[in-house]
């Protein structure tokens, strides 16, 4: 099934301008424009904050699946273009702490967020698109929790270590508690 997507041309005067990604124009006035879509969640953390940066693509993901009307579904892929051309700007940026392997795998991913969405703008698109989208953001999202978890755990297993004086052979014993730790800690 198909659905339909207001292009540019079509879309009110307010929507052409929400339209056009402000992480292209570096004018302050533009800054504004990026308010609410997940993207200036991903220049303020440098794709550093891996909570934040999650819900900014669960949300577009959210927005993504829910988009059942042609109105929605151009709501929900303009969001997810400035949220990808914002991690596709920070990738750039050399402080910005995701491996070299990784920026290059997101940096395909947000290519093909791009030309999906432009394609898009020929006035449809199939619903399967948009679950892939969808289920692209997930699984970042996904990643850097467990990323994020797995720092957790490999911290405290190094605390551990050290509190016990950093004895030799008991590295599983100390990443298992840790685990536990970190897992209980997370529920909370």
């Amino acid at each position: 099934m198909a659905t339909k997507r207001k292009t540019a041309a079509s879309a009110p005067p307010a929507q052409i301008s929400e339209s056009v990604p402000a992480a292209l124009s570096p004018s302050v006035e533009s800054a504004s424009v990026l308010v609410d879509t997940g993207a200036e969640v991903i220049l303020r953390t440098n794709f550093a904050v891996v909570e934040q940066d999650s819900i900014a693509l669960l949300h577009a993901a959210s927005l993504l699946l829910d988009a059942d009307t042609a109105e929605k579904v151009n709501v929900a892929l303009d969001h997810n273009l400035k949220l990808w051309i914002a991690i596709k700007a920070v990738l750039v940026n050399e402080e910005c702490p995701v491996e070299p392997e990784v920026k290059a795998n997101l940096r395909n991913l947000a290519q093909y967020v791009v030309n999906t969405t432009m394609e898009a703008t020929g006035g449809t698109i199939e619903e399967r698109r948009l679950v892939s989208l969808s289920r692209i953001n997930m699984s970042i999202a996904e990643g850097l929790l467990r990323g994020q978890q797995n720092k957790m755990i490999q911290d405290r297993a190094y605390e551990i270590w050290e509190a016990e004086g950093r004895p030799d052979g008991r590295e599983q014993e100390h990443w298992l508690r840790a685990e536990s730790e970190v897992s209980v800690s997370l529920k909370n």
